[in-house]
């Protein structure tokens, strides 16, 4: 069975990525032939827009295939982790900087690589079936694929809260913060394919294509009840210079709150190591370029399997599933400021991406 699946109707190129029972996860075979399928696309004349999907209707794309890494982690020069990310951070990058508009239809679970891979799409669809998520302090690592670029630019708290706690929000919300910037019903997707393929099939142009997206995906008004409330409480706790801060606000509310009480609790359960680095990451990639994030992040990957809580993390969640990972600290205060730096210190390896 092909992992990506690609067609083209007249001017509209499809790319589905096409393992549904693993959630769509991409593995280095997928990224391989998603970049090999993206340049070609680029080369043709009469191709106007690219459509990535999921199949199935559970996810669009539920991260990396995280376990293959765990698989190869004793290599000593890490070169099945170090092809894995450098190759998909340099498609992620692709996508940024692609010629064509590309739509991503984010319909069910969206997170970890999935964002990544679409985080340039011109068109980002949310569904109500939408869940997006960077869930990595849950296994011991951080946001990779380049998101901290987008989350340390989230207004009110919301970069650290998604980063940090992992936690899934829902279409509204990611219309209401622009981080999505279409909606599709999710029993309408069918039609809505069928309808874009017939006009792919009739040599539509990319600016008919444009304006026939913008006139069927018109978001719904978010109402304020949908999004507010988390949004203040967001607000309340993670909008903080420090991490310390932010632990703070949180115990101090945890006893009248419930969002204090469950954001903490889920705190408590993620690496102290990867908090205290992902906290730093956002710093960093403030005033970053998305590139430079990228190239961060492929230090920064490697560093947490080689000395980080990833092994660990992955063994506990998808290997023995005994949730009871041992980290390698057992608070955040207790993470020594200079393990933190060292995570970021240069690598001689560098992402091969296109001119």
């Amino acid at each position: 069975m092909d992992s990506v699946l690609f067609r083209q109707t007249g001017t509209v190129a499809w790319l589905g990525l096409n393992r549904p029972k693993q959630l769509n996860a991409l593995s280095l075979e997928m990224i391989r032939l998603i970049r090999q399928y993206l340049d070609e696309i680029a080369r043709n004349p009469s191709v106007e827009l690219v459509v990535m999907y999921g199949e199935g209707d559970r996810a669009f794309c539920a991260g990396g295939d995280i376990r293959a890494l765990y698989d190869a982690k004793d290599e000593p020069h890490l070169d099945t982790a170090v092809a894995f990310f450098s190759e998909e951070y340099a498609l992620d990058d692709r996508v940024v900087r692609y010629p064509k508009p590309v739509l991503a239809l984010w319909d069910g679970i969206v997170m970890g690589g999935g964002v990544g891979l679409t985080y340039g799409a011109s068109w980002k669809v949310a569904t109500d079936r939408t869940r997006f998520a960077m869930p990595e302090t849950g296994i011991g690592f951080f946001p990779d694929v380049g998101m901290c670029h987008a989350l340390s630019r989230l207004e009110g708290g919301l970069g650290p809260y998604l980063a940090l706690t992992g936690e899934s929000v829902d279409g509204w919300l990611l219309l209401s913060t622009g981080m999505a910037n279409a909606w599709l019903p999710s029993h309408d997707r069918p039609a809505f394919q069928a309808e874009l393929a017939a006009l792919g099939e009739k040599g539509a142009s990319a600016e008919a294509l444009q304006r026939w997206l913008a006139a069927r995906l018109v978001p719904p008004k978010v109402q304020p009840e949908q999004v507010e409330p988390v949004l203040r409480s967001v607000k309340a706790y993670f909008d903080a210079p420090t991490l310390e801060e932010i632990l703070a606000r949180l115990q101090e509310g945890a006893s009248r709150d419930p969002f204090a009480a469950k954001s903490l609790e889920t705190l408590r359960q993620r690496s102290p190591l990867s908090l205290a680095v992902t906290f730093e990451a956002l710093r960093r990639a403030r005033n970053a370029t998305y590139r430079e994030v990228l190239q961060t992040d492929l230090g920064l990957a490697l560093q947490f399997i080689r000395r980080g809580d990833f092994v660990e993390g992955v063994r506990a969640q998808l290997v023995d599933k005994d949730r009871q990972p041992k980290w390698r600290h057992d608070r955040v205060e207790s993470v020594p400021s200079e393990e933190i730096q060292a995570f970021f210190e240069p690598i001689h390896l560098a992402i091969p991406f296109a001119n």
